[in-house]
């Protein structure tokens, strides 16, 4: 059987995180092994898994040390397949693999970055010596084709989560909750959200409402800075990180996904997964989840007018708030469930499904 390990620079709380918890779950864990840099808020959920768990300094994509220290643990643990997640992990695999590691090297593009020429080049080099790379979007296949890499070694497989639906679900709520779900950074939008809280307040004063933005992370102070001088103290709360999710789905009533840089969200997915309408920006591999009048309303970043005007609509439209959700549910159903995903994954593994 396939021995697999999965290399992680940093073990965050994040979609890439997770998306490797599930994969590993998913597997028989004896076949499992977890290599990571620098520790994170995740890791105790990968101990709890009772798979060995090394822990080796990444520096850089060319550290050859490290490749070395790779190469030893994969011969140490006998690994068929490296499963890397973000650039500096793939190159480091490879560079293991030139070494003499005898492995198969795929590689999971999660987050879309630019890249200096100098890159493009190494990566038309470098992913040569990848058996595959798993694009989470479409958008994220045409990004990296513009960046070097082979078309041939390019599978798109779209996230998939297990069904968290539940039938008992409260009605939504008066006045409705409005919530922002991720980690409080530069890319995930927040601030453009705010603004646009403050839009749909001073255009729209008679209706009601209250935003939570659940997460944490580098722009928790100034995010609690810009709600008080645009004095929406009494609309819009800043919870902090929260374990339990899919427990925050169930307490709100709207979704929305300020994002400036997304590759594919894991929170829109599981939003239209849990009936809950959701707005996002039309970044990305967003619009692949969040289709307009489908399973969502789109809008272009930083237009606080379009935002305003999509949650007052959605506030104010009960026929259009169902028929979201129940559409949304239905895409969620045909595109993103965990057993789609993981039988592909299994594919590229060469691993039997039903294993």
């Amino acid at each position: 059987m396939n021995k697999i390990m999965y290399l992680l620079n940093y073990v965050g709380d994040g979609g890439s995180e997770k998306y490797v918890l599930d994969l590993i779950q998913s597997m028989d864990p004896e076949c499992c092994i977890l290599v990571y840099s620098t520790p994170g808020p995740f890791l105790h959920r990968f101990e709890a898994l009772n798979i060995p768990i090394y822990q080796i300094e990444m520096k850089h994509p060319f550290d050859i040390k490290t490749a070395w220290k790779l190469k030893e643990i994969i011969a140490k643990e006998q690994v068929d397949i490296v499963h890397a997640q973000f650039l500096r992990e793939n190159y480091i695999a490879i560079l293991a693999k030139l070494l003499g590691a005898s492995i198969r090297v795929i590689w999971t593009y999660h987050v879309d970055v630019p890249m200096s020429l100098p890159l493009k080049w190494c990566n038309n080099i470098f992913t040569r010596y990848n058996d595959t790379i798993i694009c989470i979007s479409q958008f994220m296949k045409q990004q990296l084709l513009q960046k070097g890499v082979q078309k041939d070694k390019l599978k798109i497989i779209y996230n998939g989560l297990e069904d968290p639906y539940l039938n008992n679900l409260p009605s939504v709520h008066k006045p409705m909750k409005i919530a922002v779900i991720g980690r409080l950074s530069e890319e995930k939008g927040q601030p453009f959200l705010i603004h646009g809280l403050q839009k749909l307040k001073t255009k729209y004063p008679s209706l009601q409402w209250h935003c939570n933005i659940i997460g944490d992370g580098p722009l928790k102070t100034p995010l609690e800075d810009l709600v008080t001088s645009l004095q929406l103290n009494d609309s819009v709360s800043l919870l902090g990180f929260r374990d339990d999710i899919i427990k925050e789905y169930s307490a709100h009533d709207i979704i929305v996904i300020p994002s400036k840089n997304e590759g594919l969200s894991y929170v829109a997915i599981e939003a239209i997964a849990m009936k809950k309408p959701v707005i996002a920006t039309n970044i990305g591999g967003l619009p692949e989840v969040i289709v307009p009048n489908q399973s969502g309303i789109s809008i272009p970043y930083g237009d606080v007018e379009q935002l305003a005007t999509a949650l007052a609509t959605l506030l104010q439209d009960d026929k259009l708030y169902y028929s979201l959700a129940e559409c949304g549910r239905e895409y969620y159903l045909q595109h993103f469930t965990f057993s789609k995903m993981i039988e592909e994954v299994k594919h590229i593994y060469r691993i039997p499904s039903s294993c």
